[in-house]
């Protein structure tokens, strides 16, 4: 493997294509397309988003998932109702406010928002016990796919994605998120509200 950067490739090209290394994979180019699974600002915060994932996974292979004590009662009802309008599922994850949502308070976090956005997955807690989670986007999204510099007709494409349908990419995304969860030894929760479902 030969590792190179922008300046070598705007050479072999024979012309300036390339104007800095985010075009050759920094975060506009990793987060659409579902590489990295979350963007932060700074290195404490990376370090806490690793600390929280790391959170729900088994200490070993094969262990039982990490059990947590949990601030809400088990026996809690779920207060957030969905709408007959399309709404944010990361609200019935997650809660709103003083509105409790389907997992523990807080424990909710969602991975790869940047990428397959008509399914968002997570991980989260309920009853103190850690849960993969997927669930079907109900709001119009859109998909970004963008320019090839090394193209010079290409351009950004901004696509439209209607809710509760399962395209290519969120597809992959479901289907990467299940075995994640398994490798993690997670127990999914799937909220299947797809059509035709």
């Amino acid at each position: 493997i030969i590792l190179t950067g922008f300046s070598a490739l705007n050479k072999l090209l024979g012309r300036e294509v390339y104007t800095s290394q985010d075009q050759l994979g920094g975060p506009q180019i990793m987060y659409p397309n579902g590489v990295a699974h979350e963007i932060v600002e700074d290195d404490q915060q990376g370090v806490s988003s690793l600390l929280k994932w790391l959170s729900f996974v088994p200490k070993n292979v094969g262990a039982l998932p990490a059990v947590r004590e949990s601030g809400d009662p088990v026996e809690r009802k779920v207060q957030w109702r969905p709408t007959p309008t399309p709404y944010d599922p990361r609200l019935m994850m997650a809660g709103e406010g003083n509105t409790a949502g389907f997992f523990d308070k807080g424990s909710f976090k969602e991975y790869l928002s940047g990428w397959g956005k008509s399914v968002v997955v997570g991980r989260g807690r309920l009853g103190g016990i850690p849960f993969g989670a997927i669930a079907v986007e109900t709001r119009q999204v859109e998909q970004v796919i963008p320019a090839d510099p090394a193209d010079p007709n290409s351009r950004e494409a901004i696509l439209p994605q209607a809710g509760q349908v399962l395209y290519p990419d969120s597809s992959y995304k479901t289907a990467q998120a299940i075995n994640d969860f398994k490798k993690e030894g997670l127990p999914i929760m799937i909220f299947a509200n797809w059509r035709g479902f």
